[in-house]
């Protein structure tokens, strides 16, 4: 079949668009969204298929996935290298490499080099079952075909809680050398929900149209993590800071009245907990900004991005009892900063380690049953 007719078999995503190639590219946010921004690093972000998937049922004991990949090079470091996709199939999950592939600088005049498409080859017993190709988390594709030597068919969306997260990179976890290693991915196979990640690399910023996404979606559970891009790009002081979050709120609860709403503040993160955005690379490593600002009493750091969710949590519970607020630093604390690669972003040993926590965390009224 062509690319096309595998936006059928889609899930995860919130529509598709058209590559290069005549194949189909999923985007995490609608067409409606992604024209009320204008940040490079956003599309790039919600083009990376995190949590989607390929669900197909069959009994072919060969399939041929067409795809072309489209990984990023900064100072002359292409990533990821080379992209993965991980398969599920019968309980188990393999990751499979997609090669060649395209590059695209993004830090200087080079003309992007288009090296691919690849054919991912998933050899598996002829018997009937649901195989998912679970799609790269940290960079973009284009759907071109797949083929196979028996029927295929949709097997739908899966079985399990409807869990929505939205959060920043730690979240996103562009790091993980497959897409079934990220935290929440992680979280999701333990626990047999059905993920919808809308985490977007450095892009947690409350945006209204996020709101609205997150509004849009059947849910049982959604999860917020907030803070740690406000002060990274230095995008929010208090003052504006703290009726987003109240709009933010509105927006999802004026839509889903009765769904559970837990908002996680931000985890460990030293460089910032007590010193203003924006982050700034240091010689492999972020840091704060060196302000040089009087009275600057507004500025978020982390510390205060944390009490500010608490405030407006605690305001809200009355008349919101299924609203709740947990801290980030119990995911992630000041005695794990060891795991954090450069200062921000957790090792996959810290993705592991948050993706343990997780669970235990959540309110027990937040969960059904």
């Amino acid at each position: 079949m062509n690319g096309r007719a595998l936006a059928a078999f889609l899930t995860g995503v919130a529509d598709v668009g058209d590559g290069p190639r005549g194949g189909i590219v999923p985007h995490r946010l609608p067409g409606w969204a992604r024209v009320q921004h204008d940040q490079p690093d956003l599309r790039w972000a919600e083009g990376c298929p995190a949590g989607a998937a390929l669900r197909l049922r069959t009994a072919a004991s060969r399939l041929v996935l067409a795809i072309a990949a489209t990984a990023v090079e900064l100072d002359g470091v292409t990533f990821p290298d080379p992209p993965v996709l991980a398969v599920l199939d019968g309980g188990v999950t393999t990751a499979r490499p997609i090669a060649p592939f395209d590059v695209v600088p993004v830090d200087g005049p080079g003309a992007p080099r288009r090296n691919g498409p690849a054919e991912v080859v998933i050899e598996r017993p002829a018997v009937d079952g649901v195989v998912e190709i679970r799609l790269p988390h940290n960079c973009r594709v284009e759907l071109l075909g797949l083929e196979a030597d028996a029927p295929v068919t949709r097997a739908g969306e899966p079985a399990g809680l409807r869990w929505v997260h939205y959060g920043s990179s730690i979240s996103h976890c562009a790091n993980a050398p497959s897409p079934d290693r990220a935290w929440p991915a992680q979280v999701a196979d333990a626990l047999g929900w059905r993920l919808r990640n809308l985490a977007f690399s450095g892009n947690a910023q409350l945006d209204p149209f996020a709101a609205r996404v997150i509004a849009s979606a059947d849910a049982d559970l959604i999860t917020l993590k907030v803070g740690i891009n406000l002060v990274n790009a230095d995008s929010m002081r208090h003052r504006a800071f703290l009726p987003a979050l109240h709009g933010f709120l509105d927006t999802i609860r004026e839509a889903r009245p009765e769904t559970p709403i837990v908002v996680f503040t931000a985890i460990a993160c030293p460089a910032q907990e007590h010193t203003p955005g924006p982050s700034v690379m240091e010689d492999g490593a972020y840091r704060g900004a060196r302000r040089a600002l009087e009275a600057d009493g507004g500025a978020l750091t982390l510390a205060r991005t944390r009490e500010v969710v608490e405030r407006v949590v605690a305001a809200r519970r009355e008349r919101d009892p299924r609203l709740f607020a947990v801290d980030g630093r119990e995911l992630f604390g000041a005695r794990d900063a060891h795991l954090l690669a450069d200062g921000l972003h957790p090792t996959q040993e810290g993705n592991d380690l948050i993706a343990r926590r997780f669970p235990g965390l959540l309110p027990p009224e937040a969960l059904p049953g």
